[in-house]
């Protein structure tokens, strides 16, 4: 997949990427304030909010980079307590 929207805010510092997959989905928090959002039928990534985008990633973006993509091609299926928690 390479089809993404991406929008920053500048006032709250965030950092939005999104694809174009849509349906019910569950959300959970990874390391250094990012949030996964993945489908729950299939796992595949939906969409991550990077929070503190310059103070914590501007000078890392190889490594933003590298995370993004392993979301891309490990889907999880199910959230992290084991049970999907949908976001619609």
């Amino acid at each position: 997949m390479s089809d993404f929207d991406v929008a920053y805010d500048k006032n709250a510092d965030v950092l939005y990427i999104s694809t174009k997959l849509t349906g019910p989905s569950y959300r959970s928090e990874g390391e250094n304030g990012i949030v996964w959002s993945h489908q729950i039928a299939d796992g595949r990534l939906v969409s991550m909010t990077v929070m503190d985008f310059n103070a914590q990633w501007q000078n890392r973006l190889a490594l933003l980079t590298e995370q993004l993509n392993e979301q891309l091609h490990s889907p999880s299926p199910v959230g992290p307590t084991g049970r999907a928690q949908a976001t619609n």
